[in-house]
């Protein structure tokens, strides 16, 4: 009885929070839109890890109605979003999933709300890309880049699919680390993420990426369209990936330095300056350059 009584009243009390969060998301004229993705799904997570995948059917459906009453069309497609990722992962934490499993899954849910909201969707959620190509071919004339290909905007174009998909699995680790340690702070057994350290590109791999930078030479080189697709994607994902090889080096640094601004300086240098993100991840993937930084940071200062 004591359990039921608790079960109801922690629901009740997470139901209170969704509905002044998405009231106040309201009133802030959706200023928090984008935080819905990644906190909504939490509720439903931690009550279906301690209570059971019924129960948080029960209070799944309860967010959807209130969502209903207090939400406007564009957040209510963010919180259904939000319910289905929550269920299941909730659902792989109560049955014992690996890590991988519920990755995999909070990414392809996160990429399929993506593509209904960016492409299905777009007009209704505001997204013109054409003018945003515009502005980007704008931006980098204004930077002094000037010798661009024709069919710079086509392709440009055909790298949103790709850079949707890696937003999406971003997006689900961020909701997949929030969820371990609010789980772990609640004393519910989840199962430990792997630590940074070990965290990095194999050699192989690494070298097919490094050949795959080389692909945006090859885009110059012929004047088929369809190859030249398929070589902007392969070196976009090539100088990604790099990017968040020592993106993840970074965030060691400061970690054991215990300077937590390096990992905003790094995201911001890495945007603007893409290719030291490339030499970084680089270093780091064909030298002993992560070792050494552990090993001296490991010693004892005198």
């Amino acid at each position: 009885m004591k359990k039921q009584v608790r079960a109801v009243t922690e629901g009740a009390m997470m139901l209170a929070m969704v509905g002044l969060f998405l009231y106040i998301n309201r009133l802030s004229g959706h200023a928090f839109d984008g935080i819905l993705s990644f906190m909504m799904p939490l509720p439903a997570v931690f009550y279906i890890a301690k209570y059971g995948f019924k129960q948080g059917l029960i209070l799944a459906g309860s967010m959807l109605l209130l969502g209903l009453i207090i939400a406007d069309p564009i957040s209510m497609f963010y919180v259904i979003t939000a319910v289905v990722v929550g269920l299941i992962y909730g659902y792989g934490i109560y049955k014992d999933k690996d890590n991988g499993w519920l990755l995999f899954w909070t990414t392809v849910l996160t990429a399929i709300s993506f593509f209904i909201e960016m492409v299905l969707l777009a007009n209704f959620f505001g997204y013109n890309y054409t003018n945003e190509v515009s502005v980007l071919i704008e931006t980098l004339q204004g930077m002094g880049v000037n010798n661009l290909p024709d069919n710079i905007d086509t392709l440009i174009l055909s790298i949103y699919p790709l850079a949707m998909l890696m937003t999406a699995f971003i997006q689900a680790l961020v909701t997949h680390i929030l969820a371990t340690i609010l789980l772990k702070r609640l004393q519910i057994k989840t199962r430990s993420m792997k630590p940074l350290s070990q965290i990095y590109l194999p050699k192989k791999i690494a070298l097919l990426l490094a050949l795959g930078l080389f692909a945006n030479f090859g885009v110059k080189m012929t004047n088929d369209e369809t190859i030249q697709i398929i070589l902007t994607n392969i070196g976009f994902f090539s100088m990604l990936m790099f990017c968040i090889d020592a993106y993840i080096f970074m965030l060691i640094i400061a970690k054991i330095s215990r300077k937590s601004y390096l990992g905003i300086l790094s995201v911001l240098l890495f945007l603007f300056i893409p290719y030291v993100g490339v030499a970084i991840g680089m270093f780091d993937s064909f030298t002993d350059l992560r070792k050494r930084v552990l090993y001296t940071y490991a010693q004892p200062t005198e």
